[in-house]
């Protein structure tokens, strides 16, 4: 300890009160949730796909910090890349001045993005398509974004005003004018749209994660980014969640042979270590939005750039091309899908498994059974968004692995592991899986037991 502040210690010493202090000072409604599904455990370790507990069990990661630790937990390469320059005393957030490490990170992003050429830095997702939104407008001189329905794009204003839950939106409305709904994989709607003239840009997700891990057909993207290079309006790809590696490819819109006019990027970036995201278009766009000497930092944001978020995306592309991560996470991303999708012909309640790389979901739908019928209608009359997060808790409690729900109201389970998961964990996964499915099937039942309580809790 040096200077009279030792963090460790802190943390050590007050680990336990995590949920009291939620509840106290952050957001009692989180905290209750997190109790309610039995989330709230008290993780004391965390390395590659792996937590451990305070009491020493370890649990598998599926979550994988909402895709946010692609490379997993504490990579060791990027703390220390991150310890190194703490150690030095490198000039951070002059402000007016050119720094070193910003430049290098464009470069780098560049190089993996050939079709574009420069790099605005932001703090977030949201903030990263709230820039791409005024890029766009700028720049085609155009009023209307068209953005799909279901989508999910952040929660800040310019963000949430694309995003097509209402959900999200509800009693935060009206939000930003000009900004119309489109259906997802309907290239004819948004040619439509297009026709108008008065469309500055489309932002749309590769894949809509917050959907229910929805993959367009093979036709749609091209479709759209021929339709808005003949309506001389701007393709927006918002890649926070695939982005770097998670479908398989660098960039998710690869699979598709797509070049986005603006890409945006943030949570893979970080090395689950240092907010960071990044809007990435062409030359042509960012002159037009700093178009001038007096309007060189028209659009700015006062963390933009800053050391540690720079060295954090550096040192994770670095562990992405020596661990040759992303040929792993597609190999994984096969095997794990493979391994999965039996259960669509051995169990009545799920319907589909699909994905990409290390992205996939499993939908659950309505059995043929009587009995698992009747128990699958009440379930979704009392709430239709609680069957598939039942599911998780089982998966929890009985076989310490950690997985989520894809979106709200949507009966698909997500699976995101890290890219470092090794076969004797994608093993675990599937026994898990296979186990919490074949009690599902029995009811009444254990499983039927717990659903319903989970239920009934969340309700009052």
């Amino acid at each position: 300890m040096e200077n009279g502040f030792d963090i460790v210690g802190l943390f050590k010493s007050r680990l336990g009160e995590n949920a009291a202090l939620h509840a106290k000072y952050i957001n009692p409604a989180w905290a209750k949730s997190m109790q309610l599904i039995g989330y709230d455990r008290i993780y004391a370790k965390a390395e590659g796909c792996h937590l451990w507990d305070t009491a020493g069990r370890k649990y598998l990661d599926c979550i994988s910090s909402f895709c946010v630790s692609n490379i997993g937990h504490n990579h060791p390469l990027v703390r220390k890349a991150l310890q190194d320059v703490l150690g030095e005393t490198f000039p951070n957030l002059i402000q007016l001045d050119l720094p070193l490490l910003s430049g290098l990170l464009a470069e780098a992003l560049v190089k993996r993005i050939p079709w574009l050429d420069m790099v605005f830095f932001a703090n977030s997702g949201s903030e990263a398509n709230e820039g791409a939104i005024k890029f766009a407008r700028r720049v085609t001189k155009k009023p209307r974004i068209l953005y799909a329905d279901h989508s999910y794009h952040g929660v800040t204003y310019g963000s949430l005003s694309v995003t097509g839950h209402a959900m999200w939106r509800e009693g935060f409305e009206p939000l930003l004018p000009e900004t119309t709904a489109v259906p997802f994989n309907d290239a004819e709607a948004i040619e439509r749209e297009l026709a108008a003239g008065d469309v500055a840009g489309v932002i749309l997700e590769p894949i809509q994660v917050g959907a229910g891990i929805i993959i367009p057909s093979d036709d749609y993207f091209p479709r759209v980014q021929a339709a808005c290079r003949k309506h001389g309006a701007l393709l927006l790809f918002d890649e926070i969640h695939t982005g770097f590696g998670r479908t398989g490819t660098f960039l998710a819109c690869e699979h598709w042979k797509v070049e986005p006019d603006i890409v945006c990027l943030s949570k893979g970036l970080s090395g689950a270590m240092v907010p960071v995201s990044a809007i990435v278009t062409r030359r042509a766009i960012m002159r037009g939005v700093f178009s001038s000497l007096d309007r060189s930092e028209i659009h700015a944001s006062t963390f933009s750039g800053n050391n540690l978020a720079m060295v954090a995306g550096l040192a994770t592309l670095a562990v992405l091309d020596r661990e040759k991560l992303i040929d792993r996470c597609r190999e994984r991303g096969d095997a794990l899908l493979a391994a999965l999708q039996p259960f669509v012909r051995k169990y009545d309640l799920v319907k589909a498994v699909r994905g990409k790389g290390l992205l996939i979901g499993i939908e659950f739908g309505e059995p043929e059974g009587f009995l698992l019928r009747q128990a699958w209608t009440l379930m979704h009359k009392i709430n239709r968004g609680l069957f598939a997060q039942a599911f998780t808790i089982p998966l929890l409690e009985k076989h310490a692995v950690l997985t989520q729900v894809a979106g709200s109201n949507q009966d698909v389970l997500k699976i995101a592991p890290s890219f470092v998961v090794e076969p004797e964990d994608l093993d675990w996964l599937v026994r898990a899986l296979d186990d919490v499915f074949a009690a599902a099937h029995k009811f009444p039942g254990p499983f039927w037991e717990v659903a319903t309580s989970l239920a009934k809790n969340a309700l009052f």
